[in-house]
């Protein structure tokens, strides 16, 4: 075996000291290579569940124009909530609002609705939520006023419901992002009726108060005006650029689909895709930084002796890294020392089934030489 020098000061500041009598300085010898120290983690699926979560608040137009574009968003409500319910980790609320200043909220506020409307172990769940949030669109419908306050409305209902009284449960979670879908075929009018206060960029600064400060706030549309594909606005007339939807909407960094357009569901997934992609991935908070190519992440199902009560973890399934379109189940992050699951769809018991993580660990020996 070949051998190897590894210096080591014996005292503090030992190698600046003299040479005695012309001699080198103390060494120590070491004839064989320090062992590559070995670890494993172990995790359990519920140290994922540090989780982000997000509240959605759809404020829609329930003014006498907009029964066609209510009716797109109800024949498509399945593709919005699937970019929703096949993030297993993603913990959301959703609300439902009309532009009505004397109306309450149809959905979300009073009661949650939320993502333990969707349990894994109930495939019809799925179709219930849906059509829960298809009832609360034919309930808001289009009797409402011809004046639109989405502004106005949307901050009346998140100052009513803080937790205030049984009956007005907070809304807004303090761990939460925030992310507002405006829909409306007509021109914005609170800054007309209740002023100032209400113009795009002021307004936005006192909604970002609402979150934390790490916390993510956006506004994303679905219009009908005449910028929009297959859109005719015939009662939004005033100019799309710099009108209050387009102003609140770029400065928080959303975007504006169009709500005429036939394949209307797929652009209203585009904004449920952006508002997933915006919130961290489930992720594992190594004790001890790796050496990023020896890493192995493995998943151990939990089995039951039905003697016993006794739970033991007969098999280990690897699972892949690298990008999700190659297949990779999770990648490393150096920056933030976590492994990152792009989905834990596989895991079958949060409580009981673990993950065991295997790496050498990075302590900074050069050992190759």
């Amino acid at each position: 075996m070949k051998n190897r020098l590894y210096q080591s000061l014996l005292l503090l500041g030992l190698s600046l000291l003299p040479s005695c009598g012309g001699k080198d300085p103390a060494y120590l010898y070491v004839s064989d290579p320090l062992p590559i120290q070995e670890r494993d983690e172990r995790f359990y699926p519920m140290d994922l569940l540090k989780l982000d979560t997000v509240d959605v608040v759809m404020i829609i137009d329930n003014s006498g124009s907009m029964g066609s574009i209510q009716d797109n968003i109800k024949a498509n409500a399945s593709l919005f909530f699937t970019e929703f319910a096949k993030q297993d980790y993603l913990k959301w609320k959703l609300g439902v609002i009309s532009t009505d200043q004397n109306q309450e909220p149809f959905l979300g506020f009073a009661k949650p609705f939320d993502s333990e409307q969707i349990l894994s172990y109930d495939p019809t769940s799925f179709d219930l939520a849906v059509r829960k949030f298809q009832s609360a669109i034919d309930d808001l419908g289009t009797s409402g006023s011809a004046s639109e306050y989405s502004f106005y409305n949307l901050e009346r209902h998140l100052n009513t419901f803080t937790g205030s009284t049984p009956s007005q449960p907070a809304f807004v979670r303090s761990s939460s992002h925030l992310f507002f879908i405006l829909v409306s075929d007509e021109i914005e009018q609170s800054e007309k009726d209740f002023g100032v206060n209400y113009e795009a960029t002021t307004f936005l600064n006192r909604i970002r108060s609402f979150a934390g400060s790490n916390k993510k706030v956006r506004f994303y549309g679905a219009f009908d005006h005449k910028v929009f594909t297959d859109c005719r606005g015939l009662y939004f007339t005033q100019d799309w650029d710099g009108n209050p939807f387009d102003v609140i909407i770029n400065a928080s960094e959303g975007f504006a689909i169009s709500a005429c357009i036939a394949d209307f569901g797929a652009q209203l997934s585009r904004i449920a895709e952006d508002i997933v992609s915006l919130v961290s991935l489930p992720s594992l908070l190594l004790k001890r930084r790796p050496k990023g190519e020896t890493i192995k992440v493995y998943y151990q199902e939990a089995k039951y002796d039905p003697n016993t009560g006794a739970v033991s973890y007969p098999e280990s399934i690897q699972l892949k890294s690298g990008s999700k379109p190659d297949g990779g189940q999770w990648y490393y992050d150096a920056s933030t020392n976590t492994i990152n699951f792009y989905s834990v769809s596989f895991v079958k018991d949060l409580e009981n089934d673990r993950f065991v993580i295997d790496f050498d660990v990075d302590d900074g020996i050069n050992r190759d030489e």
